[in-house]
């Protein structure tokens, strides 16, 4: 998600790009979980395959279905105006936040509602959400909701206030500027992983970046992806996805990326336009 001009939920994730994005189901009931204190979610039988990978549109909430790997319509992105929703983010207890290019908004996972917390300002140019555990080894950590800028700043939101904070930046490489090309994913026991663009031109392919957990400098992987606009990045069982807005009247495609080698393989080609995704932070490692 991010503005060109100038700039998964499989875990708990968000996504974006740079420039502003234009839009071009059915609800599905959500069956519910028991939480240990000690080990976090439990998945009965039932459960096992009901993924919380989410993903949109620029005005509609879906959830993947992990084992068709098809979208589900949950419903309309309500109470946005004439805005475009650019990310989203699922904490660990299934609170689903998300922003504009200038508001950040409370989601009902549920229906798709939303309700503004805080205009954040013309300027913000968020392209990338996520909440991020302190502790990516630790279950009980506190986790922070993190946002990356299309100038590859790092920020802290207050999910109940909107104010924000620096905390870190993608950084550069010799080909220039690291800047946010689209989304932002943390997995617990799995790391944080983003998409990136290197430089000023911003229509070349994404790169899948790994991020430090400290500093938030990216280390992009690879010699990139085939995409451009990679916009979100989903994650479920091994396996991360990616969410491509290919542009007005062309429609999106479903891929997968490679946490190693950064590379992309085509999953599926379709008419939505993906603005961003998302997932809880206890998403399911292996398969």
């Amino acid at each position: 998600m991010r503005a060109k001009a100038t700039c998964l939920t499989l875990v708990l994730a968000a996504a974006c790009g740079p420039g502003p994005r234009t839009d071009p189901g059915t609800v599905d009931a959500r069956p519910s979980s028991t939480i240990d204190a000690a080990t976090g979610p439990t998945i009965d039988s039932e459960l096992a395959d009901f993924s919380l990978v989410y993903a949109h549109s620029g005005q509609e909430l879906y959830r993947i279905d992990t084992q068709t790997l098809a979208p589900v319509l949950i419903g309309p992105l309500t109470g946005l105006g004439a805005q475009s929703l650019t990310d989203l983010a699922v904490d660990r207890d299934d609170h689903m936040v998300g922003v504009t290019l200038d508001n950040l908004v409370s989601i009902d996972p549920a229906t798709g509602a939303t309700t503004l917390i805080r205009d954040l300002g013309q300027d913000s140019n968020l392209t990338s959400l996520s909440f991020v555990p302190t502790d990516l080894d630790d279950p009980q950590s506190p986790e922070r909701l993190l946002a990356a800028t299309d100038q590859g700043e790092v920020l802290e939101i207050d999910p109940a206030t909107g104010s924000l904070t620096v905390v870190g930046s993608y950084g550069s490489t010799a080909g220039g500027i690291i800047r946010s090309s689209g989304d932002l994913v943390a997995v617990r026991g799995f790391g944080i992983f983003a998409t990136v663009t290197i430089g000023d031109t911003l229509t070349d392919p994404d790169y899948l970046a790994r991020i430090d957990p400290v500093t938030f400098r990216a280390t992009p992987l690879g010699i990139g992806t085939t995409y451009d606009r990679i916009f979100g990045i989903g994650f479920w069982r091994g396996t991360l996805f990616g969410f491509v807005d290919r542009g007005n009247g062309t429609g999106g495609s479903f891929i997968e990326l490679d946490p190693v080698t950064g590379a992309s393989t085509l999953i599926s080609d379709g008419a939505i336009r993906w603005f961003g995704a998302g997932v809880t932070t206890d998403a399911p490692i292996i398969e």
